[in-house]
């Protein structure tokens, strides 16, 4: 099996690649995740073997995903520092490099990694649900504080890391809103979507024309997800709004790939 993957149906509004540095289950044991709903998922993720990586890496061109299953940056990381394993190799191949991650400042352990990466071909990304951190213990217990992500995006911001922000899952629109205004200073590009699987009164409509407004004010480059979108009859739509790739880094040179 590969490590380095195509992502599928929804997923693929993320990223063309993707890897998984831990898998079979998450420190930060949030509730709502997909993940849950397997029977040999828990609460310790297990380090992934890294084996045939670097051979995949310099086969691979396009924007590769760090993670979709467990968080490169849950606590585990600070003792097997996996993900850094895996972005050493990524790195030497000088492979373009997405991180999606709700540890928060934990990430920054590899600060002078990212800002050596090469053509600046990497992001760092946070996802952000609440501003409440009542609400975030209670559904997502393990993971960073929302001030603390915020933090962690106003550091790499303040050193020249690109940044972006995934707003999914909504389960609070208003506490969604708040956590897009409050971290607009240091996010340079945003994926926003809904709450899907669970049935609720949101009106997906008022709340997705006040985050697109207020992301376009800002003057921040955004992606409105699939899900959302079909839910905002009538709203007028830039074309990059509604492509997935319009936020995935170049990919890279064909003359890296002969090195």
């Amino acid at each position: 099996m590969s490590l380095i993957y195509e992502p599928k149906g929804k997923a693929r509004e993320y990223s063309p690649l993707a890897l998984n540095v831990y898998t079979m289950g998450c420190e930060h044991q949030c509730n709502y995740c997909y993940c849950k709903n397997l029977t040999t998922w828990g609460a310790m993720p297990k380090v992934r073997d890294l084996t045939g990586l670097a051979r995949e890496a310099q086969k691979t061109d396009r924007q590769i995903l760090l993670s979709f299953m467990s968080d490169p940056y849950a606590p585990i990381e600070a003792t097997q520092r996996n993900a850094l394993i895996a972005l050493s190799i990524l790195k030497e191949s000088r492979c373009s490099v997405a991180i999606l991650t709700k540890g928060g400042t934990r990430c920054l352990d590899d600060l002078d990694m990212f800002s050596s990466w090469p053509d600046n071909r990497i992001k760092v990304g946070a996802t952000l649900t609440f501003m409440s951190e009542t609400k975030s213990l209670q559904y997502e217990p393990g993971a960073a504080l929302p001030q603390n992500r915020i933090d962690a995006l106003q550091c790499l911001s303040e050193n020249g890391i690109m940044t972006w922000a995934s707003i999914e899952p909504v389960i609070d629109p208003q506490e969604s809103l708040a956590i897009i205004e409050a971290s607009l200073p240091y996010v340079d590009s945003y994926k926003v979507g809904k709450l899907n699987h669970v049935k609720n009164a949101t009106d997906w409509n008022a709340f997705g024309t006040e985050a697109v407004t207020m992301i376009r004010k800002a003057g921040k480059r955004l992606y409105v997800k699939d899900d959302l979108r079909a839910a905002m009859t009538g709203f007028i739509f830039t074309d990059a709004e509604t492509d997935y790739e319009s936020l995935t880094l170049p990919d890279r040179p064909e003359e890296a790939m002969l090195l």
